[in-house]
């Protein structure tokens, strides 16, 4: 388990993290982003991004937060009862919701890659 403040921070190559909980902030240019999240009930914020790579996330199936997920020209793909909306003008495509009782803050965000994120 990794638990705590964590930044993790790539230009080219991918960043790949198993069971972590905490404040977790993960991002890479052109490389992939991979999480795997802990069970547990923390109230940290995550946040996961990339310029042009995906983003793939796992999560408990009892998840309890407030998601924003977008990709500006990628796809979107959720097993987590969220509505994916695709941008009126323009290529992108974004999910909102709240999972619980929304105690923490997760942001997935791609420019041009796909964005999952999905239940284990």
């Amino acid at each position: 388990d990794i638990m705590g403040r964590l930044r993790a921070e790539s230009v080219r190559g991918n960043v790949v993290l198993k069971d972590v909980r905490g404040l977790v902030s993960a991002s890479s240019f052109s490389g992939n982003v991979k999480m795997e999240i802990s069970k547990g009930r923390d109230r940290n914020n995550m946040r996961f991004s990339s310029v042009s790579g995906n983003i793939d996330i796992s999560a408990p199936s009892d998840l309890d937060a407030l998601i924003e997920m977008s990709s500006e020209s990628g796809m979107l793909k959720t097993d987590f009862p969220l509505e994916i909306i695709a941008s009126r003008y323009g290529p992108g495509r974004s999910a909102r919701g709240r999972l619980g009782e929304g105690k923490q803050i997760l942001r997935i965000r791609s420019v041009t890659g796909r964005v999952s994120l999905s239940q284990r």
